[in-house]
């Protein structure tokens, strides 16, 4: 597929996910390492979208060139966090902006929700996504501790 030329990051449109995009976000997700049959990120989509996250779509020129997968997560003693689950940007199309573009627009989308701040994860390995984070504002806080319940 051909890439857009740089300038055309200024018209990227943003929109929630549909089904049809099911195969477009598989190509994205598996970018970062996370190879995945759009038949199932399809069910995936339904369920999320059903019990209220949103995925939020970059459109350039027609294709799906990136996405953000937004969660809110309540609290009984503060107001929401919101966070971004998943950010992606197609690897052509990477350090012209749509990024920046996709966060601002998922940063927008979190306020609505009443959200007081964001949380953005991101692997050990991923340094150049640790500098976009921190170049938009973003700072280390908390440890993360994971158990895997199994089967």
């Amino acid at each position: 597929m051909n890439a857009p030329a740089p300038a055309a990051v200024s018209e990227v449109t943003f929109r929630s996910a549909t089904l049809a995009d099911a195969a477009a976000l598989a190509g994205l997700i598996s970018l970062v390492g996370y190879p995945t049959d759009a038949a199932v990120l399809s069910r995936h989509l339904s369920n999320l979208t059903a019990a209220g996250d949103q995925v939020l779509v970059a459109e350039l020129q027609g294709r799906v060139a990136g996405y953000a997968h937004l969660h809110r997560m309540p609290f009984l003693h503060r107001a929401p966090d919101g966070r971004v689950v998943t950010l992606v940007v197609a690897e052509e199309l990477r350090s012209q902006g749509l990024g920046r573009r996709l966060l601002q627009a998922a940063e927008q989308v979190l306020r609505q929700w009443g959200c007081g701040r964001i949380e953005i994860t991101s692997g050990f390995q991923r340094e150049a996504a640790h500098r976009f984070y921190r170049r938009e504002g973003y700072e280390e806080q908390s440890k993360r501790f994971v158990k895997l319940l199994g089967s």
